[in-house]
């Protein structure tokens, strides 16, 4: 599998080298560095020197950069709202278009600014597939005899390298904005709020139509949908009330068992219960 570092790049062109080293040592099989980048000038200087270093030390890694256009051209610098827009487009589509050529993505969360490494967080929880990596570098740099910092650290530079975890989406919506033409990161999180939504209510109909017998659901549904209680839902059941707690307590049983299979924990409660299955009785959901 191709492997890419995408990072992002501020005035300093060793938070690339340095992370790219690490990477390599730890035997990931880079192959392809991407960085996006504002158009400042001095950024600019950076990514020269940058360009020219991987030439040098890795002939074999494909070197690209990408300047942040918004909708009135290059980004300067990430100074308002439609700059941070901007480069949350860009980094959401460089992740989708790895992820559509199949290669594995390391994220690097340590150059340019610190806004950089928020939205770009936001496009790898939206894309990142269950191999991908994000990092972060903790550095304490020297300076070189020639009064610049060093490309590469040396045997006196204390630095680490972490493991940023990221609490990604459900592997089946992402798979659909991986396969959709969805190019809008804003639009590709209303879709993934609209799956995740369905996906719950899809559950709680399967509780309650597969766990719950047709005379629990009579009970659970005079519940949750009126707030009726023990004696209230016999007397419209033409039921006795020792014959409703018994149900309930089927039912909680079944919902503590049902909430466990999902990593949830025991102790079902009324309040919970009808809290969980609301959803169910709204006039949109019918």
């Amino acid at each position: 599998m191709n492997e890419l570092l995408i990072a992002t790049l501020g005035t300093e062109p060793q938070g690339v080298t340095w992370m790219l080293d690490w990477l390599l040592q730890q035997g990931f099989a880079i192959d392809e560095v991407l960085v996006l980048h504002t158009s400042a000038s001095v950024v600019e200087a950076a990514l020269q020197k940058l360009e020219k270093e991987i030439s040098a030390h890795y002939p074999s890694i494909r070197f690209h950069r990408e300047v942040i256009r918004g909708t009135e051209g290059a980004v300067e610098d990430l100074a308002s709202e439609k700059d941070t827009w901007a480069f949350l487009q860009a980094m959401y589509r460089a992740i989708r278009r790895a992820r559509k050529m199949g290669q594995k993505v390391h994220l690097s969360l340590t150059g340019g600014r610190k806004t950089m490494a928020v939205y770009a967080m936001v496009a790898a929880q939206l894309l990142f597939g269950e191999q991908d990596r994000a990092w972060h570098m903790i550095s304490e740099m020297h300076w070189s005899a020639e009064g610049e910092k060093r490309m590469h650290p040396g045997p006196e530079d204390r630095f680490q390298v972490v493991s940023v975890p990221v609490v990604r989406w459900n592997d089946a919506a992402t798979a659909q904005l991986l396969l959709a033409e969805v190019d809008d990161p804003w639009e590709a999180i209303r879709r993934q709020q609209t799956f995740a939504l369905q996906e719950a209510l899809r559950r709680r109909r399967d509780f309650w139509n597969y766990r719950l017998t047709a005379a629990q659901r009579q009970v659970a549904e005079l519940l949750v949908r009126e707030g009726l209680d023990n004696a209230a839902i016999a007397h419209r059941l033409g039921k006795s009330a020792h014959t409703v707690a018994n149900q309930l307590t089927h039912i909680y049983r079944a919902f503590d068992e049902w909430r466990e299979s999902r990593g949830g924990t025991g102790g079902a409660s009324r309040a919970a219960f009808i809290a969980e299955f609301a959803l169910l009785f709204r006039p949109e959901d019918q």
